[in-house]
């Protein structure tokens, strides 16, 4: 599953280097695009220098005075060159080309056009050219100059903006990653709270989340509510229908203890039995809504905070005994186990131990690479025979031994739905029955 987070840190981070990729390439594009622009100005002012210096007295051959141009044209591959072209092929050059000859076409007057050419000494010459018509003559002038140490320059300012670039980029990625983790860690309170809610240590998540949140956790809190009046009116359902059982059950032990049933033995003790078990039947639920209690259903059962009270609900169940109920858990936190499912095991286990020791009870919890669970009392225990009865597979407890019947039956039945193993042996130390609980993690 990929996290949001990542996504926003990804997508930003890929929108930051477009972005000042863009910029880069727009504003190297704008600088050469500007010097080429700076150039090609001052190469016309110098065009329109060679134009007035020159001289059209009907020789064979133009002539430039040199002393009214710049004397760079003068010095031998000095970078900065002219030449004037004639339809008929002659060409009058500055002294700087020496001997060179540039390639320029002919253009017609009133037409311009600058370009970038090779030109002597592996220089890179940027030209502007034009056509005139002076004293009815028809030519054109080139001028050019060697961009090379500009290119150069402008490299060099390349990539110093390259490097500002780089720079201004990692900053505004740690910053907006800064910026993502600090609207996540709104996120996280929101997981911070299904933690919470997992160990049973709040009802609702907090509302106090952004907007776009919270309408699902709203939502999830209305859920959570929903289900948590169900379970109760289930519960406080299984509880008032056992209760409401009692008066008729204790009318028909009445009437089967009557003398009428005298006469009918066979039908006395088919209807006891079935009476019997509709009793247990209605212990059972009683007991496992008392033992269940008013915590949050879902959470992880947290032994240090509900053994103590599960055990002075079992001593007042067992109210007639003073028991001495010895409990040894782990002080690492919530197991990972549901807190209702613990409960209604440790109960049942608990319950069976208390209802026939005689002073002494005794459960270990562990938790290593599963949970272990050993409850052991100091009463009569149970046969050799009935303990292998216990062991056995497809065996119902409450049908194989005598008075540990109901307890130990939805204990075996918990234990098998969580894929665990369940053992009964004799208890060494007390010498009552002891019951061996593992549950994988």
């Amino acid at each position: 599953m990929r996290s949001l987070g990542l996504q926003l840190r990804l997508e930003l981070a890929l929108g930051l280097v477009l972005l000042f990729g863009v910029m880069w390439w727009g504003g190297v594009q704008a600088i050469h695009s500007l010097t080429d622009h700076f150039v090609a100005s001052r190469l016309e002012h110098d065009a329109e220098a060679v134009l007035a210096a020159m001289r059209l007295d009907g020789s064979e051959r133009p002539v430039v005075r040199w002393r009214r141009i710049d004397a760079i044209y003068d010095q031998p591959l000095s970078g900065h060159y002219y030449q004037i072209s004639f339809p008929d092929g002659k060409k009058v050059s500055s002294r700087s080309l020496w001997d060179e000859q540039l390639d320029i076409p002919q253009f017609a007057p009133g037409s311009q056009g600058q370009w970038r050419m090779p030109g002597p000494a592996d220089q890179e010459l940027l030209v502007w050219a034009a056509g005139y018509n002076k004293q009815g003559q028809i030519f054109s002038v080139a001028v050019a100059e060697d961009m090379t140490p500009l290119n150069q320059r402008v490299v060099q300012f390349e990539w110093l903006f390259v490097t500002l670039t780089l720079i201004i980029t990692l900053l505004l990625f740690i910053g907006q990653q800064l910026i993502v983790r600090s609207a996540m860690g709104r996120l996280e309170r929101v997981r911070e709270d299904m933690a919470r809610l997992e160990r049973g240590e709040v009802d609702t998540l907090s509302t106090d989340v952004p907007a776009e949140v919270g309408p699902l956790v709203d939502q999830f809190n209305h859920l959570l509510e929903l289900f948590q009046q169900r379970l109760e009116h289930s519960r406080k359902g299984l509880g008032n229908l056992s209760h409401a059982f009692k008066g008729p059950i204790n009318l028909l032990q009445q009437q089967l203890d009557s003398d009428e049933m005298v006469p009918h033995p066979e039908l006395k003790s088919a209807m006891k039995l079935q009476l019997s078990r509709v009793r247990q039947l209605m212990e059972r639920e009683m007991k496992r809504a008392r033992l269940a209690g008013s915590g949050i259903s879902g959470g992880r059962f947290n032994a240090a905070l509900e053994m103590p009270q599960l055990v002075r609900v079992l001593r007042q169940i067992h109210h007639e005994k003073e028991l001495h109920i010895d409990c040894e858990v782990p002080e690492s936190g919530p197991l990972s186990v549901d807190r209702e499912d613990m409960l209604e095991l440790l109960g049942n286990l608990l319950d069976n131990a208390c209802k026939w020791a005689e002073g002494k009870v005794r459960c270990v919890i562990e938790q290593r690479d599963a949970i272990i669970i050993e409850v052991e009392d100091d009463g009569p225990g149970v046969s050799p025979e009935a303990l292998a009865q216990l062991t056995e597979r497809g065996v119902r407890i409450d049908e194989s031994v005598d008075g540990h019947g109901l307890g130990l039956a939805i204990a075996k039945d918990m234990v098998k739905l969580y894929g665990g193993e369940i053992g009964f042996m004799l208890s060494p130390e007390l010498g009552g029955l002891k019951v061996r609980v593992r549950l994988p993690l």
